[in-house]
C-alpha cells in the first residue's frame, strides 16, 4: 500500500482524528515492514527430507541410534526421532526410512517396514 492511499484512507476513515501525516506514514510503514518479516518466517523452508533404504544392522536404545546398511554397502549411524521405532525394528529387517536433518544431526523421522 503507498502512503498517499494510506493517508487518503485515514483522511476518509478518521476525520475527526488530529493526527501528524508524518508520524502516521512512518507507523504505517513499520506495520507493514512487521507484516512482511512474520510472512516471511512463516514460509521459511523446511529441512529436506531424503529418503534411505537398507537393513537394519544395529539398535542401539542405550543412544537413540539405529544404523543401516544401504544397498551400497554403507553404513549409516541414524538418531531416532520417536523412540516407538524400537519396538517395531530388529536386526536384519529391510526398512526405508525418511531421514531429515535435525541440529545437525540426521535423524529418522518416519520408518516403513518393507
Amino acid at each position: 500500500m503507498t502512503r498517499t492511499t494510506i493517508l487518503a484512507l485515514a483522511t476518509v476513515l478518521l476525520p475527526n482524528v488530529a493526527f501528524s501525516a508524518t508520524s502516521f506514514v512512518a507507523h504505517a510503514t513499520e506495520l507493514q515492514e512487521a507484516i512482511s518479516q512474520k510472512q516471511g518466517a512463516a514460509l521459511a523452508p523446511r529441512p529436506a527430507i531424503e529418503p534411505l533404504r537398507g537393513v537394519v544392522e544395529s539398535v542401539n536404545q542405550g543412544s537413540d541410534t539405529i544404523n543401516i546398511r544401504s544397498s551400497l554397502g554403507l553404513i549409516e549411524q541414524l538418531r531416532v526421532q520417536d523412540g516407538l521405532i524400537f519396538n517395531a525394528v530388529r536386526y536384519g529387517d529391510k526398512v526405508e526410512v525418511s531421514v531429515q536433518t535435525i541440529a545437525g544431526v540426521k535423524t529418522i523421522v518416519s520408518l516403513i517396514k518393507e
